[in-house]
């Protein structure tokens, strides 16, 4: 059995890494009118579950379909985001420039946690939206109840997405490089971890 040869786990795993490397990149085209990366990130964990689970799917045909199936559901779902991300920096903004003593550092706990479970919602939101056929008000509340239920797996999931971002700031000069190798990888991770959890709930 030669290198070069499909049987080959050397070559298998490097396939695989160039579809979560060519997911990346459909991602990040998709999603340049801004308003579209709701959808775009909808696509992304449905093909990138799909390679998790060994299906071989053709990554673009895969993105392409599920892009257009959850357009109007993943644009909804990004507007909601992009609601609660605002909310959130005028909070931390005011909360941040209060003088109250002890009741700021109260304040101060809540918005951490508040936005904690925010970001746990936005961690689960689209892939849920990927896999399961459901409304938008549902997919936010299984995204609380799954995100906390699985709360070491959240917070993994989480770390992951600071990793790359850290990555990418502290070697900026590097920064599309280690986005796509990075975050291939972490695609990766992520996408088995993510069919890890779901599968209870097929």
């Amino acid at each position: 059995m030669g290198f070069f040869s499909t049987e080959n786990k050397a070559m298998q795993l490097l396939d695989t890494f160039f579809d979560y490397l060519q997911l990346l990149l459909f991602t990040l085209v998709f999603s340049i009118p801004i308003i579209t990366i709701g959808p775009a990130l909808t696509a992304k964990h449905y093909t990138a579950m799909k390679i998790a689970r060994k299906e071989s799917p053709n990554v673009m045909q895969s993105f392409v379909k599920s892009f257009k199936e959850n357009l109007k559901q993943g644009i909804l779902l990004e507007l909601i985001m992009l609601t609660a991300a605002a909310v959130l920096a005028v909070d931390w903004y005011i909360v941040w420039h209060l003088d109250l003593g002890l009741l700021s550092y109260v304040l101060l706990s809540v918005i951490v946690v508040v936005t904690l479970m925010a970001a746990i919602i936005g961690e689960y939101s689209f892939a849920l939206l990927a896999r399961f056929n459901a409304g938008t008000l549902h997919v936010l509340k299984c995204a609380l109840m799954i995100g906390t239920g699985k709360f070491g797996v959240s917070l993994l999931l989480l770390l992951c997405n600071i990793a790359v971002v850290c990555a990418c700031f502290i070697w900026y000069l590097y920064a599309v490089f280690i986005w796509l190798i990075a975050g291939a990888l972490v695609l990766s991770i992520k996408s088995h971890l993510l069919v890890m959890v779901f599968r209870k709930f097929e």
